[in-house]
């Protein structure tokens, strides 16, 4: 049978079942046991599935997903958050667009300890949103900072999809979290200043009502203050990327080291961290990554399917003989993971993907690493923009009376942001492995 007309019969099917509200992970498990009956040669085909399912995840890389998940949720469920974010607007206090920045680098840091876009958003957007709007910044605009910031969670190690990413590549996990940090900062930096330059924009427009006062600026006796409130995070930040960057921890040591930090921070020096705020942690945990894991494991049988079925090989091949010019077939990968970030959740878009694209990759001897960052920041724009965009379903909880239209339109521009910063990286690749090449 042709490859092609299998891998795309595999992805209609695929789009199918996913529109009629079937689960990810059942959704890529029935299609990939379906196409292997039909073309591997009846029930024999399906002997392998099993060790295939179990092997997919019983890998020690993997491992710290759950121990990542684990230290977001004690992180997002104990407080901390809140202090965080309350430091930072009082550290920013007096700056255009303070409210916004301080959103911005709220979710940064969250990002950076939790490895979630969603526990991001949802750990900071409460009181953000609401903070916000209390100082009249439109709350199409609040719910925006808060919606983009929260997709730093995927961009900033530790990330999740970057783990995944590592695996179906088989790059280094260590390298793949240092080559996101100037990205990273670059994205989140661009955030700023959009947020600073609306602020601006409203007082040369004299408008008067958006981010007026409503207390005295704040003293710098009270923003040293709220330094204290930086620091836990900041020494979380040390332990987890300072480990990894010089080689003192794998990823998995690291999230232990990082669990235990947060223990002691929400436990022992906060004291917000009750048996039963405990034992919720353990279920939110436990059931992020059951599901992380369950769409892992029939992703990765789906790939194996396009793998014995050729579909990957010959697809390869047919790029590789049409001699696609470098540039066309970047601006086409991007274009696709965009189309496929309108229906499909970002964990789901790596996991079917990249087992195709990666052979793609390195036939044209692309830096892998660079294409993870590549592939990370498209991503990161499928969380934000509709009708898929986790992001923006997450803020409307958090803010329920703001019309999922507001939300969208204040969350439009980052996804523009989102798009110079990736054209940066693929005209500039150094941007993203400069510090591999000094560490």
């Amino acid at each position: 049978m042709n490859p092609f007309l299998i891998g795309a019969g595999m992805f209609g099917g695929l789009l199918a079942v996913l529109s009629v509200g079937v689960p990810i992970a059942f959704a890529l498990l029935s299609i990939a046991l379906v196409s292997l009956f039909v073309t591997g040669g009846g029930w024999d085909a399906l002997n392998l599935i099993a060790s295939t399912y179990w092997g997919s995840v019983a890998t020690f890389t993997l491992t710290s997903v759950p121990m990542f998940m684990f230290m977001g949720a004690i992180i997002s469920a104990s407080g901390m958050g809140a202090r965080l974010y309350s430091a930072l607007a009082t550290i920013l206090d007096g700056v255009p667009g303070g409210l916004a920045v301080a959103t911005t680098l709220a979710c940064g840091v969250m990002a950076a300890v939790s490895g979630s876009s969603v526990a991001t958003a949802a750990a900071i957007g409460g009181f953000a949103v609401s903070e916000m709007r209390r100082h009249e910044v439109p709350e199409g605009r609040a719910c925006g900072a808060v919606a983009a910031g929260g997709t730093l969670g995927i961009l900033l190690p530790p990330s999740i999809p970057l783990i995944i990413y590592s695996v179906i590549a088989e790059q280094s996990i260590g390298k793949l979290f240092v080559a996101t940090l100037v990205p990273g900062a670059i994205m989140a930096g661009a955030f700023g200043v959009y947020q600073i330059f609306l602020a601006m924009r409203d007082r040369v427009r004299g408008d008067a009502l958006r981010g007026r006062r409503t207390r005295p600026l704040a003293s710098v006796s009270e923003r040293i203050v709220a330094l204290k409130d930086v620091g836990p995070f900041a020494l979380l930040i040390l332990i987890i990327l300072g480990s990894l960057y010089r080689g003192l921890a794998t990823p998995q040591e690291a999230a232990s080291l990082g669990i235990v930090a947060s223990l002691v921070l929400a436990g022992v020096v906060y004291r917000e961290l009750s048996w039963t705020t405990f034992r919720q942690i353990l279920v939110d945990a436990a059931r992020s990554s059951v599901m992380i894991l369950a769409v892992i494991s029939s992703a990765i049988v789906f790939g194996y399917v396009m793998t014995t079925s050729q579909v990957a090989a010959s697809l390869t091949q047919a790029i590789a003989q049409a001699h696609v010019q470098p540039w066309v077939l970047f601006i086409s990968i991007n274009v696709l993971l965009i189309f496929l970030g309108c229906f499909m959740e970002t964990i789901a878009i790596i996991v079917v993907t990249m087992p195709v694209l990666v052979p793609v990759v390195q036939a044209y001897h692309w830096n892998l690493i660079w294409f993870g960052v590549v592939v990370v920041i498209n991503m990161e724009m499928a969380l934000i923009h509709p009708p898929v965009g986790l992001n923006l379903f997450v803020v409307q909880s958090v803010a329920p009376d703001v019309p999922l239209r507001r939300i969208v339109l204040g969350t439009l521009p980052y996804v523009f942001i989102m798009m110079g910063v990736l054209a940066l990286i693929g005209v500039f690749p150094s941007v993203s492995t400069m510090l591999l090449g000094a560490g």
